[in-house]
């Protein structure tokens, strides 16, 4: 019995002894061995060239291995064809404590888990956010953003000091789908690749799909502005939706690429009242058009989005940063130009990179600049998108478009461009008979006007006739149209004196109805300047 026992002490003595034996060779080979090489990925040509989705994937995957301590790249989600949505996070301000971390800690290529984000407050709105790629056919705003993501990563030397400040999450390809259809097949698709059921109707338009005010779009699926069946029903806009919920408390400036159009708008879309902080989003706008001017003479136009389109735009994901998450500052930025359309020549590729870059870069320091002056915890609710309400009359006898948008935005208007979906206006058939129109034809609109200027004769002729007061016939005709239909706005009326401090934003600044007439502010006889439609572009 003893020896049984001292037989099994020394099996297991010896088994201890050879585990230690093994660990000391593996420390050993450990300490010996070189280390394993990054994985080499070819680096395709962003600058120049419309990249087919693998090769901007390959891309991002190439620049999170060579840049591993400041660039991360996740994976948001699958589209309707089961292609990846990718987010690339250039976090230079996170760089130098990674090294003390250890590489179990350390986030691999392509891991789905999503950015880290702070505990919100002012000190941690530090996210620019640009996305492009929403519409399959604008082919140029996901070459603009690969343009944006080459500046901080490969460039990142030369833009230092925005990198040690902000920290960029960019989106190149929100639509893949689309885009890779575009490509293909057809180069004016616009929406995402998802069929509905029951139909033969293919995709939704995913800057129509976001949860504001969502019941205003349009429900017909043979359109290419279709809001989709319900609010983030497309696996695209899901996708954004909750990684943007999620960097909702750290997002302090959130910029949209589209084309074409020229321009650089804020909101609102979905209304023709002015958002609250206006003033801040004009003057961000603004420097971004003006440094692009100085960069190589190109002319953009600022304003808010329902004053350029000339039209509400329901359900856009700029409206929704804004509106809902309560970002601090949102833009929407349309590349060049009604001449380019929305696939620029080649050659143009890098020009319209560059100097988009040259005013991304300007509105993201303006931005940072202005981050203490905007505080939106204690604005108001949100406006109610305008009905149709019935035109105005002015003095001038026409139909009232007020506008939401600045004195400058309207000067700087008469340039005659286009933009987005200009070419599916060609096919638009007149609307059957019952239907309402949104625009009205200025014949039918004059039609009107003569009528209601007979039905005020009348009265005032019987007045006359029956020889009431002398004062209801001096009344000037067009004084008393005015008078009859005045709108719910302030008006500047004879012997009237109103004190207008002109550092004010106007307090009702909306477009009233859905008329053709001129547009004016407070009533005002309107400037010399007319508008453009910029088209269904958004």
């Amino acid at each position: 019995m003893q020896t049984m026992v001292k037989s099994k002490r020394s099996t297991k003595n010896n088994k201890a002894k050879s585990r230690e034996a093994a660990h000391r060779i593996w420390a050993s080979a450990a300490l010996t061995a070189t280390p394993a090489r990054r994985l080499i990925i070819p680096r395709p040509d962003v600058l120049h060239n419309y990249l087919e989705y693998k090769q901007i994937n390959q891309y991002l995957e190439y620049l999170a291995n060579r840049y591993p301590k400041f660039v991360k790249l996740y994976t948001l989600g699958l589209s309707a064809e089961r292609r990846e949505i990718r987010a690339l996070d250039i976090n230079w301000l996170s760089a130098e404590n990674l090294e003390s971390k250890p590489p179990s800690q350390q986030q691999q290529v392509g891991q789905t888990r999503g950015p880290v984000v702070g505990k919100g407050g002012e000190q941690s709105r530090n996210i620019v956010f640009i996305e492009a790629g929403t519409h399959g056919r604008e082919w140029i705003s996901i070459t603009t953003a690969l343009n944006c993501i080459y500046q901080v990563t490969e460039r990142y030397t030369r833009n230092i000091e925005i990198l040690r400040k902000l920290r960029f999450i960019i989106v190149p390809v929100v639509n893949p789908d689309g885009y890779e259809y575009s490509r293909t097949k057809n180069p004016n698709w616009r929406k995402n690749r998802r069929t509905h059921k029951s139909t033969k109707f293919v995709g939704t338009d995913c800057n129509r799909n976001y949860d504001i005010f969502w019941d205003s779009g349009t429900s017909k699926m043979n359109r290419n502005t279709y809001k989709g069946e319900r609010p983030f029903s497309e696996p695209e806009t899901r996708a954004m939706r909750n990684l943007l919920d999620r960097l909702e408390s750290n997002l302090l400036f959130f910029l949209s690429l589209h084309s074409y159009g020229q321009s650089i708008m804020y909101p609102w879309g979905y209304t023709r009242e002015p958002p609250h902080f206006w003033r801040e989003l004009h003057t961000l706008a603004t420097c971004g058009r003006t440094a692009i001017k100085s960069y190589n003479g190109r002319e953009y136009r600022t304003g808010s989005i329902s004053c350029l389109t000339k039209r509400t735009i329901s359900g856009s994901v700029v409206d929704y940063v804004y509106g809902v998450l309560r970002t601090p500052m949102a833009l929407v930025m349309e590349l060049p130009s009604r001449e380019l359309g929305f696939q620029p020549p080649m050659e143009n590729i890098s020009q319209i990179g560059h100097e988009s870059w040259f005013g991304i870069r300007e509105m993201c320091k303006r931005a940072y600049d202005l981050r203490h002056q905007i505080n939106r915890t204690t604005e108001p609710k949100l406006p109610r998108p305008a009905g149709a309400d019935a035109p105005a009359l002015l003095e001038g006898g026409d139909g009232e478009r007020v506008i939401a948008a600045t004195p400058q935005s309207i000067s700087s208007s008469n340039a005659t461009d286009g933009g987005g979906d200009n070419a599916e206006k060609k096919t638009k058939t007149t609307p059957k008979k019952g239907k309402r129109r949104l625009k009205r034809p200025r014949t039918a609109q004059h039609g009107a006007i003569l009528e209601i200027h007979r039905s005020l004769r009348r009265p005032l002729a019987a007045a006359s006739g029956a020889g009431t007061a002398a004062g209801a016939a001096a009344v000037p005709h067009k004084r008393l149209l005015a008078t009859k239909s005045a709108p719910p706005i302030r008006r500047v009326r004879e012997g009237a004196t109103t004190a207008i401090n002109p550092s004010t934003p106007p307090p009702n600044a909306s477009r009233a109805g859905h008329g053709d007439g001129p547009l004016s502010v407070r009533g005002k006889n309107p400037r010399a300047a007319t508008f453009t439609p910029l088209g269904v572009f958004l």
